[in-house]
């Protein structure tokens, strides 16, 4: 496992490209900023396309054929106990007697009811053993993401979703993803490069509210371009 992650992080580093992109000097007149209590990042980024990562992970196309299997002998067993239903309604309908109509009718109430317990039984079962398994398989990228990041100095892991073959591609769905892109989430984020504390105490001391707020101010902002002092 450690040779796999060591030369697949070998290969990513040689792919990402480093991004060192300065920050702003502060506009003529602006007051100084305060230290940020932030360490300053590298501004690596790396992404990965989770489609391509389920494809292509061997062990989650193992618990995908696993529960793909369950679910076809779920659903066979549902689809009997459906075709007597039916069956069941049929002769019901076709019966002239009525005493023997609401006898078959029962026999149908019962194996409706039966139905009903089984499909809810099934979908529990699979949901929760799906579950079990997608936290299995996140906690195994995570690590191994964490161990890429680890040999490669990146600050920040993005994830996304999109198409891995041509055929994906001439498809009217990845148009429609492409235009409307869902939002690339962050697998990874490290410390020296999560400005959200950093930006909550800049926004605080830069614009602060219009009446006192209980608790002491956070330490660690600074000033934006052409934005309002911090008032003393």
């Amino acid at each position: 496992m450690k040779r796999f992650i060591v030369s697949l992080s070998a290969v990513i580093a040689f792919g990402l490209a480093a991004n060192p992109a300065p920050a702003q000097a502060p506009a003529a007149g602006t007051p100084p900023p305060a230290a940020p209590t932030a360490a300053k990042p590298s501004g690596r980024v790396g992404v990965f396309n989770v489609a391509k990562v389920m494809r292509d992970y061997k062990k989650w196309q193992h618990y995908a054929a696993v529960m793909n299997q369950k679910r076809v002998v779920a659903s066979a067993d549902l689809g009997k106990l459906r075709n007597d239903i039916a069956e069941m309604q049929k002769k019901m309908q076709a019966e002239p007697i009525a005493a023997k109509q609401e006898e078959i009718m029962k026999l149908a109430t019962v194996k409706q009811r039966e139905f009903e317990d089984k499909e809810k039984t099934y979908r529990k079962a699979l949901d929760e053993e799906s579950a079990a398994y997608l936290r299995n398989l996140y906690s195994e990228i995570q690590q191994c993401v964490k161990a890429i990041v680890d040999l490669n100095g990146i600050d920040l892991v993005m994830a996304y979703p999109d198409a891995i073959s041509q055929e994906e591609m001439s498809s009217p769905l990845y148009y429609d993803l492409k235009l409307r892109p869902q939002a690339a989430m962050p697998f990874y984020v490290a410390a020296s490069a999560d400005l959200t504390d950093t930006l909550i105490a800049t926004l605080n001391n830069s614009f602060p509210a219009p009446a006192p707020v209980a608790g002491a101010p956070v330490p660690g902002a600074v000033t934006p371009t052409g934005g309002t002092a911090p008032q003393k």
